[in-house]
């Protein structure tokens, strides 16, 4: 017979608040999709009127899907790092307060 060695503080585990509510949480999401979308939508149209333009099809929409993938990108991870400093209540490195210490 095996016997598992116990913790003397084991006990069960209690869930990990982060501090949202489920509509802070569904906002956020929201904020996250358009976030991603609106460069992607701007940036093939503009892309795919480029093409038009110049007889290039598909070359400009394909450049303008890859810039709004970089775009995107980067957007969403300055709004990851925001939020995550918000959640660890450390201070976001981007935010500007005006002290100059």
């Amino acid at each position: 017979m095996i016997v598992k060695p116990t913790q003397p503080n084991e006990g069960p585990k209690k869930p990990v608040d982060n501090g949202l509510s489920l509509g802070q949480a569904f906002s956020l999401a929201w904020e996250m999709g358009y976030t991603m979308a609106i460069p992607l939508v701007v940036l093939a149209l503009a892309g795919r009127l480029l093409d038009k333009h110049y007889q290039t099809s598909p070359t400009f929409l394909l450049i303008g899907i890859a810039i709004s993938i970089i775009v995107s990108s980067i957007l969403v991870g300055k709004k990851a790092i925001s939020i995550i400093s918000k959640v660890t209540d450390k201070p976001d490195p981007s935010a500007k307060d005006g002290n100059n210490h």
